[in-house]
């Protein structure tokens, strides 16, 4: 496997790669892989792979992004329908697409109008080997103390988490470790703080440190809680981390969550709703005798549909051939 990745940042890392794949075709790989974030590598690859296959990890639709979950394009507007129809060709080129979850294969397939069978979902997963269960450096009679991590995008629903903590204010055995997020999410917790909410906040801990950090958390919010397009179909990159881990997982229910069964592998809540992450919150509270089994059946349920063995049978099914896309 040769890895071709960028070390500068802005317009230079394209001319970059370019030059890099230019320079690999005189190896002649036998397949490409562009990883994600490849949304405006894909072309480029597509245009230097000789002839050779091209898998595209998209992971979450380009237009499902641009225009369903962010609207930086209005639905049906001119730059909406030059995205869509620019994705759909380098899609149909590609010999196969790749997505994180089988629920946003589908979306994929309806939004672009390519067969479903061209996209194949692929877990995500997680690093086995940082994330691997380690005893806890807590005791059982310290206060319930509630994880939430992450880049706090609109899926991720922080302003419900926020609102279960201000409802939680008067339980001064649960307080909130917060990690993440900007300027807009310090604010957010300032206000919920004002409110009587029991949160610390930080705005980043190393990658490193993740685990040490778990150790001193008895609960953990994986989400996704927002109420949006994208939040529906995916399982968030620290659900993966959590179940690796063989840690008590609240998980926003959605098209992937059927995976999992609540209070016996993991915690499972309505999208959208503070009141649900309160009473989740509530019963591991009331039950926490019975989360290190919870965490031990999540840490099953990763080894059997997310672990690495899963993702590398899923990777080798891929059509690694010389055949090119499907039929436009």
């Amino acid at each position: 496997m040769v890895v071709v990745k960028n070390r500068s940042r802005g317009l230079r890392r394209y001319l970059e790669v370019t030059r890099q794949l230019w320079q690999l075709r005189r190896r002649r790989p036998d397949a490409y892989l562009v990883t994600f974030r490849g949304y405006e590598i894909l072309p480029i690859v597509l245009a230097l792979s000789g002839g050779r296959p091209v898998v595209f990890d998209e992971f979450v639709n380009a237009v499902e992004w641009f225009v369903y979950e962010h609207r930086k394009f209005r639905e049906g507007s001119a730059p909406a329908r030059v995205l869509r129809a620019l994705f759909r060709r380098w899609s149909l080129r590609s010999v196969a697409v790749l997505t994180d979850t089988p629920s946003h294969a589908e979306l994929s397939s309806r939004l672009m109008s390519i067969p479903r069978d061209h996209y194949r979902p692929v877990p995500v997963g997680t690093d086995e080997k940082t994330f691997a269960p380690r005893p806890r450096t807590r005791s059982s009679s310290d206060c319930l103390t509630v994880l939430y991590y992450g880049s706090m995008l609109p899926l991720h629903g922080l302003d419900h988490v926020l609102a279960a903590a201000v409802s939680l204010r008067d339980r001064e055995d649960i307080d909130f470790e917060l990690v993440g997020g900007d300027n807009e999410t310090v604010q957010a917790v300032h206000r919920a703080v004002s409110a009587g909410a029991r949160v610390r906040h930080r705005l980043w801990v190393d990658y490193e440190r993740l685990p040490e950090l778990f150790g001193e958390c008895d609960l953990f919010l994986a989400g996704p809680f927002g109420d949006t397009v994208q939040s529906q179909r995916v399982i968030t990159g620290k659900a993966y981390q959590f179940l690796c881990a063989g840690l008590p997982t609240v998980i926003g229910a959605n098209h992937e969550s059927r995976v999992v069964t609540d209070r016996v592998d993991a915690l499972v809540v309505p999208q959208g709703s503070a009141e649900a992450i309160e009473e989740a919150i509530l019963w591991a509270a009331e039950h926490r005798e019975g989360l290190e089994a919870i965490g031990k059946a999540g840490r099953v349920l990763f080894e059997k549909r997310f672990s690495v063995d899963v993702i590398a049978a899923a990777l080798d099914a891929l059509p690694w051939s010389d055949e090119q896309g499907v039929d436009e």
